[in-house]
Protein backbone atom coordinates (compact mmCIF):
# COMPACT_ATOMS: atom_id res chain seq x y z
CA UNK A 1 0.00 0.00 0.00
CA UNK A 2 1.18 3.85 -0.78
CA UNK A 3 1.46 5.79 2.22
CA UNK A 4 0.76 9.54 1.11
CA UNK A 5 3.42 12.54 2.31
CA UNK A 6 1.98 13.80 5.22
CA UNK A 7 1.26 17.47 4.86
CA UNK A 8 1.90 20.72 6.64
CA UNK A 9 -1.82 21.30 7.15
CA UNK A 10 -3.81 19.95 9.91
CA UNK A 11 -4.79 16.37 9.55
CA UNK A 12 -8.78 15.78 8.50
CA UNK A 13 -10.90 15.42 11.48
CA UNK A 14 -13.71 13.39 9.57
CA UNK A 15 -12.89 11.44 6.45
CA UNK A 16 -15.90 9.49 4.36
CA UNK A 17 -14.45 6.49 3.11
CA UNK A 18 -17.14 5.17 -0.35
CA UNK A 19 -17.06 1.77 -1.12
CA UNK A 20 -17.08 0.35 -4.65
CA UNK A 21 -19.94 -1.82 -5.97
CA UNK A 22 -20.86 -0.74 -9.56
CA UNK A 23 -25.18 -0.28 -8.87
CA UNK A 24 -24.52 -0.45 -5.47
CA UNK A 25 -23.05 3.05 -5.59
CA UNK A 26 -25.96 4.52 -5.72
CA UNK A 27 -26.66 4.15 -1.79
CA UNK A 28 -23.76 6.60 -1.57
CA UNK A 29 -25.56 9.09 -3.12
CA UNK A 30 -28.24 8.84 -0.21
CA UNK A 31 -25.84 8.62 2.63
CA UNK A 32 -24.18 11.88 1.14
CA UNK A 33 -27.83 13.29 0.95
CA UNK A 34 -28.12 12.53 4.89
CA UNK A 35 -24.77 13.96 5.67
CA UNK A 36 -25.39 17.79 4.16
CA UNK A 37 -28.83 17.50 5.67
CA UNK A 38 -27.30 17.35 9.05
CA UNK A 39 -24.69 19.29 7.83
CA UNK A 40 -21.82 16.60 8.22
CA UNK A 41 -19.55 17.87 5.58
CA UNK A 42 -16.35 15.83 5.57
CA UNK A 43 -13.03 16.96 5.67
CA UNK A 44 -11.69 14.31 3.54
CA UNK A 45 -13.04 12.08 0.60
CA UNK A 46 -12.01 8.12 0.10
CA UNK A 47 -13.18 6.86 -2.71
CA UNK A 48 -12.78 3.27 -4.56
CA UNK A 49 -14.19 2.75 -8.32
CA UNK A 50 -17.66 3.97 -8.52
CA UNK A 51 -17.20 5.49 -4.75
CA UNK A 52 -14.15 7.30 -6.26
CA UNK A 53 -16.67 8.59 -9.06
CA UNK A 54 -19.14 10.05 -7.02
CA UNK A 55 -17.30 11.10 -4.39
CA UNK A 56 -15.26 12.99 -6.81
CA UNK A 57 -18.77 14.61 -7.86
CA UNK A 58 -19.71 15.86 -4.65
CA UNK A 59 -16.38 17.20 -3.98
CA UNK A 60 -16.35 19.36 -7.19
CA UNK A 61 -19.08 21.32 -6.41
CA UNK A 62 -19.36 24.64 -4.06
CA UNK A 63 -22.93 23.90 -3.61
CA UNK A 64 -23.36 20.32 -1.63
CA UNK A 65 -27.31 20.49 -2.00
CA UNK A 66 -26.98 21.45 -5.63
CA UNK A 67 -23.98 18.48 -6.23
CA UNK A 68 -26.72 15.82 -4.67
CA UNK A 69 -29.55 16.82 -6.52
CA UNK A 70 -26.87 16.40 -9.95
CA UNK A 71 -25.70 13.29 -8.94
CA UNK A 72 -29.56 11.87 -7.85
CA UNK A 73 -30.78 13.64 -11.87
CA UNK A 74 -27.55 11.75 -13.38
CA UNK A 75 -28.49 8.81 -11.52
CA UNK A 76 -32.67 8.79 -13.00
CA UNK A 77 -31.23 9.13 -15.97
CA UNK A 78 -29.00 6.26 -16.49
CA UNK A 79 -31.82 4.27 -14.67
CA UNK A 80 -33.77 5.18 -17.61
CA UNK A 81 -31.35 3.77 -20.32
CA UNK A 82 -32.13 0.52 -17.94
CA UNK A 83 -35.43 -0.05 -17.41
CA UNK A 84 -38.10 -2.69 -19.03
CA UNK A 85 -35.12 -4.42 -21.04
CA UNK A 86 -34.62 -7.45 -21.30
CA UNK A 87 -32.03 -10.10 -19.61
CA UNK A 88 -29.50 -10.08 -22.75
CA UNK A 89 -29.98 -6.46 -23.96
CA UNK A 90 -29.96 -5.06 -20.44
CA UNK A 91 -26.22 -7.29 -20.38
CA UNK A 92 -25.40 -5.17 -23.62
CA UNK A 93 -25.81 -2.17 -22.19
CA UNK A 94 -23.81 -2.58 -19.15
CA UNK A 95 -20.88 -4.20 -20.94
CA UNK A 96 -21.14 -0.95 -23.01
CA UNK A 97 -21.46 0.86 -19.93
CA UNK A 98 -18.51 -0.35 -18.34
CA UNK A 99 -16.01 0.37 -21.71
CA UNK A 100 -13.55 3.11 -21.70
CA UNK A 101 -15.47 5.40 -24.01
CA UNK A 102 -18.49 5.04 -22.33
CA UNK A 103 -17.03 5.91 -18.62
CA UNK A 104 -15.03 8.59 -20.01
CA UNK A 105 -18.41 10.08 -21.54
CA UNK A 106 -20.31 10.10 -18.59
CA UNK A 107 -17.07 11.31 -16.42
CA UNK A 108 -16.73 14.56 -17.83
CA UNK A 109 -20.23 15.07 -19.27
CA UNK A 110 -22.80 13.66 -17.25
CA UNK A 111 -20.72 14.80 -13.81
CA UNK A 112 -19.30 17.63 -15.75
CA UNK A 113 -15.73 16.46 -13.94
CA UNK A 114 -13.84 17.26 -17.49
CA UNK A 115 -10.50 19.24 -17.09
CA UNK A 116 -10.88 18.89 -13.66
CA UNK A 117 -7.46 18.39 -11.30
CA UNK A 118 -7.47 17.70 -7.74
CA UNK A 119 -6.62 21.10 -7.03
CA UNK A 120 -9.75 22.60 -8.43
CA UNK A 121 -12.29 20.22 -5.41
CA UNK A 122 -13.60 21.73 -3.32
CA UNK A 123 -13.18 19.35 -0.80
CA UNK A 124 -9.89 17.12 -0.80
CA UNK A 125 -10.50 13.47 -2.59
CA UNK A 126 -8.21 10.44 -2.27
CA UNK A 127 -8.81 8.08 -5.05
CA UNK A 128 -7.65 4.55 -4.87
CA UNK A 129 -6.88 2.06 -7.76
CA UNK A 130 -5.16 -1.47 -8.28
CA UNK A 131 -1.35 -1.62 -9.11
CA UNK A 132 -0.18 -4.61 -11.52
CA UNK A 133 3.53 -4.23 -11.04
CA UNK A 134 4.13 -4.92 -8.26
CA UNK A 135 0.48 -5.60 -7.26
CA UNK A 136 -0.67 -3.29 -4.50
CA UNK A 137 -2.68 0.01 -3.65
CA UNK A 138 -2.17 2.81 -5.58
CA UNK A 139 -3.28 6.34 -4.04
CA UNK A 140 -4.38 9.13 -6.65
CA UNK A 141 -4.87 12.41 -5.42
CA UNK A 142 -1.70 13.89 -3.52
CA UNK A 143 -0.19 15.80 -6.45
CA UNK A 144 -2.76 18.89 -7.06
CA UNK A 145 -2.09 18.80 -10.97
CA UNK A 146 -3.08 15.46 -11.32
CA UNK A 147 -6.41 15.03 -13.33
CA UNK A 148 -9.56 13.87 -11.95
CA UNK A 149 -10.75 11.68 -14.70
CA UNK A 150 -7.83 9.79 -15.29
CA UNK A 151 -7.57 8.82 -11.64
CA UNK A 152 -11.45 8.08 -12.20
CA UNK A 153 -10.84 6.05 -15.32
CA UNK A 154 -7.98 3.53 -13.56
CA UNK A 155 -10.08 3.32 -10.50
CA UNK A 156 -13.09 2.07 -12.11
CA UNK A 157 -11.07 0.15 -14.68
CA UNK A 158 -12.61 -3.51 -14.32
CA UNK A 159 -9.89 -5.80 -14.90
CA UNK A 160 -12.04 -7.91 -18.19
CA UNK A 161 -11.77 -4.40 -19.59
CA UNK A 162 -8.12 -4.04 -19.66
CA UNK A 163 -5.74 -2.28 -17.65
CA UNK A 164 -5.19 1.55 -17.78
CA UNK A 165 -1.60 2.87 -17.51
CA UNK A 166 -1.63 5.87 -15.23
CA UNK A 167 1.81 7.66 -15.18
CA UNK A 168 3.64 4.47 -15.94
CA UNK A 169 1.98 2.14 -14.08
CA UNK A 170 -0.98 0.12 -14.77
CA UNK A 171 -3.72 -0.23 -13.17
CA UNK A 172 -6.82 -1.43 -12.51
CA UNK A 173 -10.37 -1.05 -10.16
CA UNK A 174 -9.06 -0.44 -6.55
CA UNK A 175 -11.66 -3.09 -5.28
CA UNK A 176 -9.02 -5.60 -5.61
CA UNK A 177 -6.32 -3.72 -3.91
CA UNK A 178 -9.50 -3.20 -0.99
CA UNK A 179 -13.05 -2.44 -1.63
CA UNK A 180 -13.32 -0.41 1.59
CA UNK A 181 -9.97 1.98 1.83
CA UNK A 182 -10.14 3.19 5.79
CA UNK A 183 -6.62 2.86 6.17
CA UNK A 184 -6.09 5.31 3.19
CA UNK A 185 -8.40 8.12 5.33
CA UNK A 186 -6.10 6.94 8.51
CA UNK A 187 -2.70 7.26 7.11
CA UNK A 188 -4.08 11.09 6.99
CA UNK A 189 -4.43 11.22 10.24
CA UNK A 190 -8.43 11.33 10.07
CA UNK A 191 -9.81 10.46 13.64
CA UNK A 192 -12.86 10.14 12.90
CA UNK A 193 -13.87 7.76 9.22
CA UNK A 194 -17.09 6.89 8.77
CA UNK A 195 -16.63 3.83 5.86
CA UNK A 196 -20.13 2.70 3.62
CA UNK A 197 -20.03 -0.50 3.17
CA UNK A 198 -20.72 -2.36 0.02
CA UNK A 199 -20.36 -5.34 0.08
CA UNK A 200 -18.02 -7.03 -2.32
CA UNK A 201 -19.00 -8.91 -5.60
CA UNK A 202 -22.07 -10.68 -5.00
CA UNK A 203 -25.57 -10.34 -3.79
CA UNK A 204 -25.52 -11.19 0.12
CA UNK A 205 -27.61 -15.03 0.18
CA UNK A 206 -29.29 -16.59 3.09
CA UNK A 207 -29.90 -20.09 1.70
CA UNK A 208 -27.42 -22.44 0.38
CA UNK A 209 -26.08 -20.42 -2.87
CA UNK A 210 -23.91 -18.51 -0.45
CA UNK A 211 -21.55 -22.05 -0.01
CA UNK A 212 -20.96 -22.07 -3.75
CA UNK A 213 -17.30 -22.13 -4.80
CA UNK A 214 -16.71 -19.56 -5.94
CA UNK A 215 -18.55 -17.02 -3.56
CA UNK A 216 -14.76 -17.22 -1.58
CA UNK A 217 -14.13 -14.63 -3.73
CA UNK A 218 -16.14 -12.58 -1.33
CA UNK A 219 -15.43 -14.34 1.79
CA UNK A 220 -11.72 -12.91 0.95
CA UNK A 221 -12.68 -9.74 -0.08
CA UNK A 222 -14.79 -9.18 2.69
CA UNK A 223 -11.95 -10.45 5.17
CA UNK A 224 -9.56 -7.74 4.00
CA UNK A 225 -11.85 -4.86 4.37
CA UNK A 226 -12.78 -6.24 7.85
CA UNK A 227 -8.83 -6.41 8.63
CA UNK A 228 -8.60 -3.38 7.14
CA UNK A 229 -11.29 -1.43 9.41
CA UNK A 230 -10.22 -2.97 12.50
CA UNK A 231 -6.47 -1.51 11.79
CA UNK A 232 -7.58 1.95 11.68
CA UNK A 233 -8.99 1.23 15.28
CA UNK A 234 -6.02 -0.19 16.55
CA UNK A 235 -4.43 3.21 15.31
CA UNK A 236 -6.96 4.83 17.01
CA UNK A 237 -9.17 6.04 14.85
CA UNK A 238 -13.12 6.02 15.55
CA UNK A 239 -14.37 3.79 12.74
CA UNK A 240 -18.38 4.26 12.02
CA UNK A 241 -18.72 1.48 9.47
CA UNK A 242 -22.31 1.57 7.34
CA UNK A 243 -23.72 -1.10 5.87
CA UNK A 244 -26.56 0.34 4.11
CA UNK A 245 -29.93 -2.15 4.48
CA UNK A 246 -30.32 -4.69 1.99
CA UNK A 247 -28.20 -3.15 -0.35
CA UNK A 248 -26.31 -6.55 -0.73
CA UNK A 249 -29.08 -8.11 -1.88
CA UNK A 250 -29.09 -6.45 -5.12
CA UNK A 251 -26.75 -7.22 -7.73
CA UNK A 252 -24.01 -5.03 -8.47
CA UNK A 253 -25.51 -4.42 -12.05
CA UNK A 254 -29.20 -3.74 -10.86
CA UNK A 255 -29.03 -0.20 -12.51
CA UNK A 256 -32.92 -0.76 -13.39
CA UNK A 257 -33.05 -0.14 -9.70
CA UNK A 258 -31.09 3.37 -8.70
CA UNK A 259 -33.52 5.07 -7.22
CA UNK A 260 -34.29 2.22 -4.57
CA UNK A 261 -31.21 2.00 -3.87
CA UNK A 262 -30.20 5.65 -3.32
CA UNK A 263 -33.09 5.57 -0.69
CA UNK A 264 -31.77 2.86 0.78
CA UNK A 265 -28.40 3.96 1.43
CA UNK A 266 -30.39 7.52 2.66
CA UNK A 267 -32.08 5.09 5.35
CA UNK A 268 -29.22 3.21 6.48
CA UNK A 269 -27.27 6.47 7.86
CA UNK A 270 -29.94 7.35 9.53
CA UNK A 271 -29.46 5.09 12.60
CA UNK A 272 -25.39 6.22 12.64
CA UNK A 273 -26.24 9.99 12.67
CA UNK A 274 -25.89 10.61 16.47
CA UNK A 275 -23.19 8.28 16.70
CA UNK A 276 -21.26 10.32 13.72
CA UNK A 277 -22.11 13.82 15.48
CA UNK A 278 -20.93 12.63 18.83
CA UNK A 279 -17.66 11.32 18.13
CA UNK A 280 -16.82 14.53 16.02
CA UNK A 281 -18.03 16.68 18.82
CA UNK A 282 -15.76 14.51 21.23
CA UNK A 283 -12.78 14.57 18.79
CA UNK A 284 -12.85 18.35 18.21
CA UNK A 285 -12.91 18.99 22.36
CA UNK A 286 -10.06 16.79 22.83
CA UNK A 287 -8.36 18.96 19.95
CA UNK A 288 -8.82 21.95 21.57
CA UNK A 289 -7.65 20.88 24.85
Amino acid sequence: MNALPRTKTRPPLFALVLGGGAARGAAHIGVLRALVEEGLIPDLLVGVSIGAILGAAFAAADDHRRAIERLQGAALVLQERFAELSQPVRLIRVLQLFSRRQRRRWLEEGLGLKGLSFRSLQTPLLVTATRLLPPGRTVIGAVPSEPVVEALMASSALPSRFPVRYRGRLLVDGSLAGNLPALTASEQGALVIVAVNLGFLFKHRQDLRRFLPWRIVDWLGKAQMRREVEECRRRGAVVIEIGPGNIEGESILAFEKLDKLIEAGYKAIQLFLPAIQGALQKERMVTAS
